[in-house]
């Protein structure tokens, strides 16, 4: 994997005119800015959300679409977008309504069939997606259709194909930004440490610094990396930055645990926190975030009847063969747990 970092624009200058353009467009807004305008907004809030780790970003980007939504309900692109938002937020089959009245407004079909792929992709129609990424990426192959099918062949184990296709994306990116490099690498990273390959993950994760240092979600998840190769001087590291840069409670369960594997006194507090800022988070959005605070009450949480509730709520969302996974550990968990407590 080759990259030339200095081809991209500099990470740092790129996300400091993603804050310059989001602010401009805030004061746009309150002078009383076009739908147009806030649905830009909300675009560039979910992106540096994205990049940044920023919870807060996201609920405004929601908040805002959802301001435009309501000065054009029924326009093409406001149908669109909110169909966008409720696939970000896990809502699947009102994403799917609202994409298929988008293509009744006029919205470009190219766009509606990336977003289908996505929901498809998603909700474990594995098949049915790959017909349109493939389908996409031969009619514009550009560094985002082609890496959105390198995921999903690296999710449907068809990992040979999913390499080739990711290193075609990288040599597709023709622009100067670093974004959609840095979410290419970042999605690389990821499919490479589900299939356990930790070496190929911190390969592109440490690419993924090179082009864009203040990723967030990349730098957490080169901690899990480094915590998983049993190096926790270099996960505390990477992940302690984090505590305060994002309010994603990801971060502090990592670093939960890494204080648990050095028998630091302070994990038990730290999970803690990372549990009731997951509870505060499903409370408002329960299936966004189901996955996830599954996984960690299933680990340094330590409730796995709460566990697995969660997994339930996230196989209802979306039957994955990850999701059904989860289910499998948390009910094992669960079991375990009763059998302890009817020994005693």
């Amino acid at each position: 994997m080759m990259i030339q970092p200095h081809r991209y624009t500099s990470g740092r200058i790129a996300l400091a005119n993603l804050s310059t353009s989001i602010d401009g467009l805030e004061r746009e807004r309150a002078a009383g800015g076009s739908s147009e305008s806030l649905l830009t907004l909300a675009k560039l809030l979910f992106l540096r959300g994205d990049v940044l780790g920023r919870i807060a970003d996201h609920d405004r980007g929601e908040s805002i679409a959802a301001e435009a939504i309501d000065m054009s309900p029924d326009c093409a692109r406001a149908l669109y977008v909110r169909a966008q938002v409720a696939g970000r937020f896990h809502c699947f089959a009102e994403a799917k309504v609202l994409l298929a009245q988008a293509l009744v407004a006029g919205y470009s079909r190219q766009e509606i069939e990336g977003e289908r792929a996505a929901l498809l992709q998603a909700t474990g129609h594995y098949n049915e997606a790959l017909v349109l990424r493939e389908r996409l990426a031969k009619r514009n192959p550009r560094i985002d259709t082609l890496a959105s099918l390198a995921t999903l062949l690296a999710e449907m184990d068809q990992w040979g194909r999913a390499e080739t296709y990711y290193a075609a994306a990288l040599d597709a990116d023709d622009g100067v930004s670093p974004f959609p490099c840095g979410q290419l690498l970042f999605e690389w990273g990821v499919s490479s440490m589900r299939r356990g390959d930790l070496d190929q993950a911190e390969a592109v994760f440490a690419a993924l610094d090179a082009v864009l240092p203040a990723h967030v979600p990349g730098r957490g998840h080169r901690a899990e990396v480094a915590f998983a190769r049993g190096k926790l001087d270099l996960a505390e590291s990477l992940v302690t930055p984090l505590l305060q840069a994002s309010d994603d409670p990801e971060y502090r369960a990592l670093y939960a645990e890494i204080l648990a594997a050095r028998g630091d006194g302070r994990s038990a507090r730290q999970a803690e926190l990372a549990g009731e800022a997951y509870e505060r988070l499903l409370a408002r959005q329960p299936e966004a975030y189901a996955d996830h605070a599954a996984a960690f009450f299933l680990g340094i949480g330590n409730r796995p009847k709460r566990a697995l509730e969660l997994a339930l709520v996230n196989l209802r969302v979306r039957d994955t063969p990850r999701s059904r996974k989860l289910l499998a550990r948390a009910s094992a968990a669960e079991q375990t747990t009763l059998a302890r407590e009817f020994a005693v």
